[in-house]
């Protein structure tokens, strides 16, 4: 092969880099070809005593972290939508008072950021102290659904 431009590497990689060397580690593929070397450097103590190769630890899947999740909204945030969601019939409005069931929008926590000048009856999954509290400051009413039930 010594006559041929790349002498049997590919036309690409080209006898480069840690590819054929099974990686650049102290650990990268050491059964393959770092055996002696990984065995005198554990042999050694190194990094310590417990040293060892290869992964640890559990990585939980998406889709169980996602039934965990819980979509919350804040009162600076629904007092501005609370007009919107009225238009689009998932509010009503009797007077001055507007009810809604945030089950509807798919809120299931309300949270206390922000100031909230409406009248408001809410219907919720949970909701924090704070909030209900400015909530019923400013005239509204706020029941859970775990009470509801």
């Amino acid at each position: 092969m010594r006559g041929t431009r790349t002498q049997g590497y590919g036309t690409v990689g080209q006898h480069r880099k840690a590819g054929q060397r099974a990686g650049k580690g102290k650990t990268t593929q050491w059964k393959k070809s770092k055996k002696s070397y990984y065995l005198k450097q554990k042999e050694l103590g190194f990094p310590d005593p417990d040293w060892d190769f290869g992964k640890r630890g559990f990585k939980r899947p998406q889709d169980i972290n996602r039934i965990y999740h819980v979509n919350a909204l804040n009162l600076k945030d629904l007092d501005s939508k609370i007009e919107d969601l009225t238009l689009k019939n998932v509010a009503t409005k009797s007077g001055n008072t507007y009810t809604i069931n945030l089950k509807d929008i798919n809120i299931q926590k309300i949270l206390g950021r922000g100031e909230i000048n409406k009248k408001i009856n809410l219907t919720v999954g949970k909701a924090s102290k704070r909030a209900i509290e400015k909530i019923e400051s400013a005239g509204g009413k706020v029941t859970l659904l775990s009470e509801a039930n």
